[in-house]
């Protein structure tokens, strides 16, 4: 046998192994109409929710490993977590009944939520031993529908079938649907700054309620910081600041997240509650030259039913208004964020 008929037939076997394995990729994928539960050994990277009427969500893994809400928001970690914990327990209480099926499957078509799982996968994989060509692959596809409390289920439908079935998750009472939310603000990450106290290059708070407590803290590095007036004038000669304080202060800055994003109704009742002159503004600046900005409205306790438009004289102690980057707004707690509304003599030493 020659040269060229050995290259001819080599070539041959390495061509019917790339089909093969594009082909095993192909049908590996398949599922059946009671195959909700995604198998463990699969890695979600998309899950796309789109309710049958209103806008579609993405979830996508970022090449960072980090979720994001349509390629623009950072996600709610713990939210996507959920999520995708519940696509992989997924079980069948029962099919529904015949009875019921024509009910049921007209609900999941007009009302219901569609979903698509895409997971990680290769072009051709060569039998789960390795793979070329890295791709997002679409698993499968559902819809969700109402609860069913009394049996602690969710109707759902598998794509291309006729038969739904009772959904459930076990160890879990109740439905399933809201884990599903079409909701956009849900999934975003209710965290407004997240930075250690060595990432922090400067702080600017506007204090509007007491300008003279107004202050610029630039930190050098470590231990070594100075103290700037809002106009930008180094302050010297009697402020000599309490690095302890300090510290403590910057510490604060790890994980200040909002309770609720507002929008809609809640976004509407919101301006009958806050305040008209904002109370701060916060300007955070990290060492790779980012920044984060947020201004903070104190929040009145509860609007007059009896004067329309008339708020009560008295503030809410425990909650405040913030309003976000992108004209977000969102109720937030002082027992959260107190710690860095903090005014200037709050520095100084005793």
């Amino acid at each position: 046998m020659n040269k060229k008929k050995i290259s001819f037939i080599i070539a041959g076997v390495l061509l019917l192994l790339v089909i093969s394995s594009y082909l095993y990729g192909i049908v590996a994928l398949r599922v059946g109409e009671r195959d909700f539960a995604l198998p463990k050994d699969k890695e979600v990277s998309i899950v796309q929710i789109i309710p049958f009427e209103g806008e579609k969500i993405t979830l996508e893994k970022d090449i960072f490993g980090e979720w994001r809400v349509d390629s623009e928001h950072r996600a709610n970690e713990f939210a996507v977590k959920d999520l995708i914990r519940t696509i992989r327990h997924f079980a069948i209480r029962q099919p529904v009944s015949v009875a019921k099926q024509d009910q049921v499957n007209k609900q999941l078509d007009n009302e219901g939520v569609f979903v698509n799982v895409y997971i990680k996968g290769y072009v051709f994989d060569f039998f789960n031993l390795f793979g070329i060509l890295s791709t997002q692959r679409l698993y499968n596809s559902f819809f969700v529908g109402d609860d069913i409390s009394e049996l602690e289920g969710t109707y759902m439908r598998m794509t291309g079938s006729d038969n739904p079935y009772i959904v459930y998750l076990p160890g879990y009472q109740g439905g399933l649907s809201e884990v599903f939310t079409p909701d956009k603000h849900i999934w975003f990450d209710p965290v407004v700054v997240d930075l250690k106290p060595d990432q922090i290059k400067k702080v600017k708070v506007i204090n509007n309620e007491e300008p003279k407590q107004s202050f610029i803290l630039k930190v050098n590095s470590g231990f070594d910081f100075d103290f700037y007036d809002i106009e930008g004038n180094l302050l010297k000669n009697d402020f000599k600041p309490d690095t302890t304080r300090v510290m403590r202060f910057l510490s604060s800055f790890k994980q200040l997240y909002y309770e609720k994003l507002l929008v809609d109704e809640a976004y509407e009742e919101s301006e009958n509650l806050i305040f008209p002159q904002k109370s701060y503004r916060i300007v955070v600046e990290d060492r790779d030259d980012n920044t984060k900005s947020f201004d903070v409205y104190r929040r009145y306790l509860r609007a007059d039913i009896l004067d329309p438009g008339a708020v009560s004289p008295v503030y809410d102690p425990d909650r405040f208004y913030l309003e976000l980057e992108q004209g977000h707004r969102a109720l937030a707690q002082y027992f959260v964020f107190g710690r860095i509304l903090r005014p200037l003599s709050f520095f100084m030493m005793d």
